[in-house]
C-alpha cells in the first residue's frame, strides 16, 4: 500500500511540473519578444504586415491593423479598417506581391513608429492587374502594452 501511495505521489508531482512547464512557455509563448528591439519588432511587424497582406490572411491583419485605420491608397481612395478588409476577404481585391525596395526608414517616437520607405506592388483588383511602384508612409502605433498596429497608410505612385 505504501508503494502504491509513493507511485501516486510522484505521478502526481509528474503532472503538476509538467502542467506548470506548458503554462510557462504558454505564457513566453504569448509575450512580445522584449530581447527584440522596438525598431526590430517594428520591422518584423511590417513583414508580418506584408506576409498577411500577399497571403489574404484577414485574421492576421485584423490583429495588425488598428481599429482607427486611415489606408490611403495610391488611387487616391481612403478606406477604414473595416472597408479595407471587407475588400480583401471578398476578393475585390488580391494582393499578389509586396517587395519593399532598398531599405525602409524607421523611426520611434515612444510607442509610435514611422515607416517610409518604396515597394513595388502586384494588385488585382475590379478585375485588372496592377503592377504599381510606390512611395509610402506608414503609421504604427503601440497601445496598452499591446500588440504594434498600423493606424495610417498612405502611398503615391511613382512615375516610371
Amino acid at each position: 500500500m505504501l508503494q502504491f501511495l509513493r507511485r501516486k505521489q510522484k505521478t502526481m508531482r509528474s503532472r503538476v511540473g509538467l502542467t506548470i512547464f506548458f503554462l510557462v512557455a504558454s505564457a513566453l509563448a504569448q509575450a512580445p519578444n522584449s530581447s527584440l528591439s522596438k525598431e526590430e519588432q517594428l520591422r518584423l511587424a511590417e513583414h508580418n504586415r506584408v506576409e498577411a497582406l500577399v497571403n489574404g490572411d484577414v485574421p492576421r491583419l485584423e490583429k495588425l491593423l488598428g481599429d482607427d485605420l486611415s489606408y490611403t491608397h495610391s488611387t487616391g481612395i481612403k478606406e477604414s479598417k473595416a472597408e479595407f478588409l471587407h475588400r480583401i476577404q471578398s476578393g475585390e481585391v488580391k494582393y499578389n506581391s509586396m517587395q519593399h525596395e532598398n531599405e525602409v526608414s524607421a523611426r520611434l517616437y515612444g510607442d509610435t513608429g514611422v515607416l517610409t520607405g518604396t515597394s513595388r506592388v502586384k494588385v488585382r483588383a475590379r478585375g485588372q492587374t496592377l503592377n504599381l511602384h510606390i512611395r509610402f508612409t506608414e503609421v504604427w502605433a503601440k497601445r496598452d502594452r499591446g500588440p504594434w498596429q498600423v493606424v495610417a497608410w498612405q502611398a503615391t505612385r511613382i512615375a516610371d
